[in-house]
């Protein structure tokens, strides 16, 4: 893919779309060579999606003002010992 030139990266980014950019900047030439340019915008956008996403959970964890906010349920300790059913949790 062509890289970008520096005005519609300036656009890009004017209109708030940073991941999006970044994920065209990220794009590996020699991985995507002879892909197909709407596979290759498909691979882009996705990855800005994914970018996006995540922002936004991070932003929802934040704002909950959880105790634990890092906490993930699928690595309890002593599930059984403690009573508690994993298929539930998980």
């Amino acid at each position: 893919m062509t890289r970008l030139d520096d005005e519609t990266k300036r656009r890009l980014r004017e209109m708030r779309s940073t991941s999006l950019l970044s994920a065209f900047d990220a794009q590996d030439d020699s991985l995507t060579l002879g892909m197909p340019f709407e596979e290759r915008i498909q691979l882009a956008v996705d990855e800005a999606h994914a970018t996006f996403t995540h922002a936004k959970v991070e932003g929802l964890i934040l704002r909950a003002g959880l105790r634990y906010p890092d906490a993930d349920l699928r690595r309890i300790a002593l599930i059984d010992q403690r009573g508690l059913d994993g298929d539930v949790i998980a």
